[in-house]
């Protein structure tokens, strides 16, 4: 089955300023079976669309206001306003005018911010409204798109540090599939599942979870590309810049005796494979001649691209499937390690606490979670994702902004030898264990 998928684009009507929404939308797909809630995130659910009230939430003497979608102020349709809007924390003016009553004020900046709205009669000079940011015990909606399975696991934590941090009531809009999962282990934070399109009227303010283009700047304070898929999240939230995990469940009872790893080969485009010919089966040799069992669990064991296709290396074991996310869990809490690629699966391993040796020529150091494991060819052309200078476009068949179409396409992980990898698995304690039981130290 062929896969191609846009990437997330927040998408705002301006024309309806009283009723404002906005969209991700994936690029069409071959028809197949969607994969249900039971499953996990499946790419044409990522279109994520919420609806706003046709006026603020809040009123206070006839300035009706809320922080739903950047800050909204709506002026009572009598006399005329001078409103400033400033930021409480820096001092920052980002409005100052005079305005007409009736006036529907929208801030172009979509991130936390703990704004100071100060309303005059224009006439008298004197204030007629004032409202100072406390999120404190007040509804805040989170929105984390459905669709990427490394982009969950990245943004959700963030919603519950935001109720943890800023004391607010959080609602955490995502997918079913993980609200089915994931529930339970949080029972301070609510839930809303995405699909359902859910209002937020009555929330005093909503902020996204997003890998931002440039045309999309002001919905984020620092560029993902900068500061990674989490720290960038946590910049726009006003959290602390810590790397956050999923709270998973890992009490499942081993599947088999017999040492294994698992490892991910297949990912949504072939910038993010090992495209080094011979490195899969060589790793995998390496890794039976220790005593492993090498497992792949991938979603699915074919994919094309550009015409290409590409399988899952026939030396794994076939754990591929669409299988619910929980088995993965289930599999990757025992394994000794992961070795995978800068996609889902690798964020799944590291939330299950188990080493992460991670293949990448296209992001930079943070771009992911943080381990020692990650391996790069510094040595060509490297990190693309992290220039701030492009955007990760998954519409091209083969995303290689530099190189596209000549010998030197994808070359990132062409460069990454076997000899690289293997060396870097033996840095693993649990291997070294091995070698040393072998004598093959």
């Amino acid at each position: 089955m062929q896969y191609s998928f846009k990437t997330p684009v927040f998408q705002v009507d301006s024309d309806k300023p009283k009723n404002l929404s906005f969209s991700i939308k994936p690029q069409q797909v071959q028809e197949m079976p969607l994969l249900g809630a039971d499953i996990g995130p499946d790419p044409r659910n990522a279109t994520c669309t919420i609806r706003l009230g046709e006026r603020p939430a809040f009123c206070e003497n006839g300035f009706y206001y809320d922080f739903t979608f950047g800050y909204r102020l709506l002026c009572p349709q009598q006399g005329n306003y001078h409103v400033i809007i400033s930021d409480l924390d820096g001092g920052g003016v980002f409005f100052d005018a005079v305005v007409r009553g009736g006036a529907f004020l929208v801030g172009e900046r979509k991130y936390f911010i703990r704004y100071h709205i100060r309303v005059y009669d224009n006439e008298s000079g004197k204030l007629c409204f004032e409202h100072r940011f406390d999120c404190r015990g007040k509804k805040v909606y989170i929105m984390v798109p459905d669709g990427g399975l490394g982009e969950n696991f990245a943004w959700m934590p963030y919603a519950e540090e935001f109720r943890r941090f800023h004391k607010a009531d959080v609602t955490c809009v995502i997918g079913e599939w993980f609200i089915r999962l994931f529930k339970d282990r949080y029972p301070k934070l609510k839930f809303a599942p995405v699909l359902e399109r859910p209002s937020v009227g009555d929330g005093y303010a909503c902020y996204f979870c997003s890998a931002f283009p440039k045309e999309r700047s002001s919905w984020r304070p620092v560029a993902h590309q900068h500061y990674g898929m989490q720290k960038s999240i946590a910049q726009a939230f006003g959290l602390p810049l810590e790397y956050l995990k999923v709270r998973v469940k890992l009490d499942a009872p081993r599947p088999f005796p017999e040492p294994f790893v698992c490892i991910s080969s297949m990912a949504t485009n072939p910038s993010k494979y090992w495209n080094n010919p011979d490195g899969w089966s060589r790793l995998i040799a390496f890794l039976k001649s220790i005593g492993y069992r090498v497992l792949d669990i991938d979603r699915d064991p074919v994919l094309y691209f550009a015409g290409e296709k590409y399988t899952f290396p026939p030396e794994a074991e076939d754990f591929t499937g669409a299988k619910p996310i929980s088995e993965r869990i289930d599999l990757l809490q025992h394994a000794d390690f992961f070795v995978g690629l800068p996609s889902g699966l690798s964020w799944v391993a590291w939330n299950c606490n188990i080493p992460v040796v991670m293949l990448t020529g296209f992001s930079m150091d943070g771009a992911e979670f943080p381990t020692p494991y990650r391996i790069t060819n510094y040595n060509y052309c490297h990190g693309c994702w992290s220039d701030t200078g492009e955007f990760f476009d998954t519409k091209a068949p083969v995303w290689c902004p530099r190189h596209g179409g000549t010998e030197r396409e994808i070359e990132c992980t062409k460069v990454i030898t076997p000899e690289m990898v293997i060396e870097t698995v033996k840095k693993i304690p649990c291997v070294q264990k091995r070698m040393a039981e072998a004598g093959m130290n």
